[in-house]
């Protein structure tokens, strides 16, 4: 008998290949020559592979397995950093270890608290200090040697010193630049190893940005608190000139944003408010890497978006740059769920924007919408933006490609299945199958499943109008593509209350006239299928629908699905009555 049961489970990598081989190989190629690395060379990789280690930092992203072999070469004067796959992959502290293990050499690079499966942005600032270290010393020590000066200095500082002397004794370029952040960089307590952040202002590190390339403007050292506050102390329109003058200075920002944060609390002048939705996007998309900078400037934005809403509906923006910063946002913080919560809400805002809501289609945010579904369905918050926006993006679209529709269809479905007895929740997912099943989302095998849980709804929540209404506004779309569907729904078991849930519903919502319309339409399509007539005359539907036709009178709509689902039941009258004898 064939097995089925899966034995292991293997990743493959595939990341880009150069010609030109990795950093390892340029440094074993000086070393055998006992050749001093270029110190332009030295200077131009090192200054690349800084900026990048620098930005995954900013990102709160830990590379963990910095090294030689991993840092490829383009060309001369490029060079790239690679396997970011540690970060997410390497989780287990047991097979990190035997990875470690069976490579003495990608050993020798770790911090000494990796060795321990401990990390932090520190781990990577000594993994890079090793490779400064190697490059330095390529010239005058073996592989050996140089792997087991790497290893020694982990647990004895004075192997260090000794080391940072010879490469001063053998008149290393910049020796003593290089031997300052070394010092800085390679010291055992991660506590007190340098960061990212100031390493880029040691002078020899300056060098090495300065020779790759790498912009040092917006490296500047921060302004001093004093002065920041100083230029802060204005109004409005003062406080935006220092925001326009200072885009380079995170600190400035951050500072003008928490200001404009309060001055919105303070104030409910709308026309000026609104004067801030194009600024405070702007600062959106110019500082997309620094995570403190976003929340601040969502959250402020939010305030904007959502007093607009508020006072003025009409106002709320539809400019196209206002999305495409949101969504920028919401790919770049995938994993952020305090922002992530504070950019679905404005998504939904901004979709109620006809212009608005027309680009959100345009740039495939469905997909999005999925992965944050997917991602976060135990956030409340961001659960019912995204269904909120669904339903808005949806309701009234023309779409191609309806592939992640039908796809949200299934994560709907696992949400509701989980949080059904959650009245926000079961009310945000009935509205977004509603609009799903009347663009032909909603799939063969999907229809019981969807008819189900619509009814359960409805059962749990029959306190809450628009629940009941998108509900019965599903299950009407759903009888009309499937007779499965229909029997679902007038058929009585231990799951699920059938027929008699509209019954319930009619006393429940007797004198809401949308909530019984809404049930009428279920109701006309369900007369349609002659199987199913005998369950609705013993359920005495007919009844009531002729008190539903003699109490709302006044209701032109209503009235008509009333007497036409009346008609058609006294048509098949007397079949019914036979069948019911039978039985």
């Amino acid at each position: 008998m064939e097995s089925t049961q899966i034995s292991s489970l293997f990743l493959c990598l595939v990341m880009r290949y150069s010609k030109k081989g990795s950093l390892n190989d340029l440094i074993a190629a000086h070393r055998d020559l006992k050749k001093k690395m270029d110190l332009m060379i030295m200077e131009k990789f090192l200054g690349q592979v800084l900026d990048a280690v620098e930005y995954l930092h900013r990102m709160n992203v830990i590379h963990r397995n910095i090294k030689p072999s991993n840092i490829i070469l383009i060309d001369e004067s490029y060079c790239m950093l690679e396997d970011l796959s540690v970060e997410t992959l390497m989780l287990d502290e047991a097979k990190w270890k035997i990875r470690a293990l069976e490579d003495p050499n990608h050993k020798s690079w770790m911090a000494p608290e990796a060795l321990e499966f401990v990390f932090s942005p520190k781990s990577d600032i000594w993994s890079l200090g090793c490779i400064i270290l190697d490059m330095a010393c390529c010239s005058y020590t073996n592989r050996a040697d140089a792997l087991a000066l790497r290893e020694t200095i982990r647990q004895h500082p004075k192997k260090l010193l000794k080391a940072l002397e010879k490469i001063r004794k053998h008149e290393i370029a910049k020796a003593n630049g290089i031997i300052d952040v070394l010092t800085a960089m390679l010291r055992i307590n991660p506590e007190d190893r340098i960061p990212a952040k100031d390493l880029i202002h040691l002078p020899f590190m300056r060098d090495c940005l300065l020779a790759s390339g790498v912009p040092l403007s917006i490296r500047k050292h921060p302004l001093p608190t004093s002065i920041t506050e100083t230029l802060l102390q204005g109004g409005l329109p003062s406080v935006l000139e220092v925001m326009n003058c200072f885009l380079d200075r995170p600190e400035v920002q951050i500072k003008a944003l928490e200001k404009l944060l309060v001055l919105v609390d303070e104030d409910e002048d709308l026309p000026w408010i609104l004067d801030m939705v194009e600024p405070v996007t702007n600062i959106i998309l110019n500082h997309q890497n620094i995570p403190q900078i976003q929340m601040c400037a969502c959250k402020l934005l939010f305030k904007i978006l959502s007093k607009a809403l508020t006072y003025h509906p009409d106002n709320v923006p539809a400019e196209k740059y206002v999305a495409d910063a949101l969504l920028s946002t919401l790919r770049n913080y995938s994993t952020d769920e305090e922002l992530l919560s504070i950019v679905c809400q404005m998504l939904m805002i901004i979709s109620s924007n006809e212009a608005s809501m027309e680009h959100l289609q345009n740039l495939c945010t469905f997909t999005d919408i999925n992965e944050c579904l997917n991602n976060f369905p135990h956030n409340k918050d961001i659960c019912l933006s995204c269904l909120g926006l669904l339903w808005s993006l949806t309701v009234n679209a023309v779409l191609a490609d309806k592939t992640p529709l039908k796809e949200a269809v299934q994560l709907i479905l696992k949400i509701l299945d989980i949080y059904f007895s959650d009245g926000d929740r079961a009310e945000s997912a009935c509205s977004a199958l509603w609009v799903l099943s009347l663009q032909g989302c909603i799939e063969g095998a999907e229809f019981e499943h969807v008819t189900f849980l619509l009814l359960k709804c409805i059962q749990l929540h029959m306190q809450r109008p628009v629940l009941v209404n998108n509900a019965y506004l599903g299950l009407t779309s759903l009888a009309r593509m499937s007779e499965l569907a229909a029997f679902r729904m007038v058929v009585i078991d231990e799951e699920s209350p059938g027929i008699s849930l509209i019954k319930e519903t009619y006393q429940a919502h007797r004198d809401d006239p949308e909530v019984v319309e809404n049930m009428c339409m279920l109701l006309s399509e369900l007369v349609l299928y002659d199987e199913i007539m005998p369950e609705l005359f013993s359920n005495n539907i007919h009844e009531m629908l002729l008190e539903i036709e003699a109490r709302f009178t006044s209701s032109e709509e209503l009235l008509k699905l009333a007497t036409k689902t009346i008609k058609k039941m006294d048509k098949s009258l007397p079949k019914a009555r036979s069948e019911k004898t039978q039985k």
